[in-house]
C-alpha cells in the first residue's frame, strides 16, 4: 500500500521516510515544510544545505561525509534546546549527506536508528529524504522498516516495521517472512548494537515464519552479551516459536497478557 499521508503533517516524535522523485519535488516539498513550520510558530532544521532562496527561512547544518556522528550530535543538541525553549522544530535530513547511497544496508540502518531515537527522545518530527535517483530501490524498500510512516514509496515492500518506542524498546509490526529477511537482520542487528537488551512489543506482529526465527536466533548469537525479549506475542507467534525447534539462549518469548 503506497503512503497516502502528506510528509508535511509531521507530529512530535514521528520518524518519516520520504522518497523524493525529482529535484523539483525536493525543492517544492522543502518550501512547503518551511512554510508550515513558520505558520505554526516553529522552524525547520535542514541537514544538508538549502538553495539560496530558502536559506533565510530555515536553519541549516551542513553535513560532511565521514562526520555523520558529529552532525547527528549537533542535530540532537539543537532539538533538545528547542524542546527546552518550548519551540516547535522539525528536522529535514537529506540522507545522501548522512550515509553513502552505495553503502551497505547496515550503515544506513545505523544512521536511521539514531534518527529514530532522536525523534522520540526530543519529541521532534524527523523527515528523512531519499532522492530516488541516488538510491537503490532495494535499499529504499528495506529502510522503510525503521520508520513510523512512509510517503512516496510502496509501504508493503518491507513487510514489517521496527519502530523505536524509547528506552531500548521497539514495536515489531506486520509480518516477517522470507522476502524481508535482509531488512530484518540489518534492523535487528542495528538495535542490538545500540542496547544490550532490546524489548520487542509484538502486540501488532501478525506472523513471523521459520526463516525469520532462524535469522533472529543467529543474529542474537552473533552479538555476545545481547538478548531479546519478545513481549505480548499472540497465539500464532507463540505457536510458530514452539514449532521452530529453537531453545536459544538470549531470546525470551512472552505471550499476550
Amino acid at each position: 500500500m503506497a503512503g497516502t499521508h502528506s510528509p508535511w503533517a509531521l507530529r512530535a516524535g514521528e520518524h518519516v521516510c520520504w522518497q523524493v522523485r525529482s529535484a523539483g519535488d525536493y525543492t517544492a516539498g522543502t518550501r512547503e515544510l518551511i512554510s508550515r513550520a513558520r505558520r505554526a510558530g516553529g522552524e525547520v532544521l535542514v541537514v544538508g544545505g538549502l538553495d539560496a532562496a530558502d536559506a533565510a527561512s530555515a536553519a541549516t547544518i551542513l553535513a560532511e561525509r565521514g562526520e555523520t556522528a558529529a552532525v547527528l550530535d549537533a542535530v540532537r543538541r539543537r532539538a533538545l534546546a528547542s524542546r527546552r525553549a518550548g519551540r516547535l522544530l522539525w528536522v529535514l535530513a537529506a540522507m545522501e549527506q548522512l550515509a553513502r547511497p552505495n553503502a551497505a544496508l547496515p550503515e544506513v540502518v545505523a544512521c536511521e536508528l539514531e534518527l529514530a531515537e532522536l525523534a522520540i527522545e526530543t519529541e521532534t518530527g524527523v523527515l528523512c529524504a531519499y532522492r530516488a535517483e541516488q538510491w537503490h530501490p532495494g535499499t529504499l524498500g528495506d529502510i522503510a522498516a525503521v520508520h513510523s510512516r512512509v510517503v512516496g514509496i510502496d509501504e508493503s515492500m518491507a513487510g514489517f516495521r521496527l519502530r523505536y518506542t524509547g528506552t531500548g524498546g521497539y514495536c515489531l509490526e506486520g509480518s516477517v517472512g522470507y522476502e524481508g529477511l535482509r531488512a530484518f537482520s540489518a534492523t535487528l542487528r542495528g538495535a542490538l548494537d545500540r542496547f544490550p537488551q532490546i524489548k520487542l512489543s509484538c502486540e501488532h506482529l501478525e506472523l513471523i515464519d521459520a526463516s525469520a526465527w532462524r535469522v533472529l536466533v543467529e543474529t542474537v548469537a552473533d552479538v555476545p552479551g545481547r538478548s531479546v525479549v519478545l513481549e505480548r506475542a499472540n497465539e500464532t507467534v507463540l505457536e510458530t516459536w514452539h514449532m521452530s525447534g529453537y531453545d536459544a539462549a538470549g531470546i525470551t518469548v512472552q505471550g499476550a497478557c
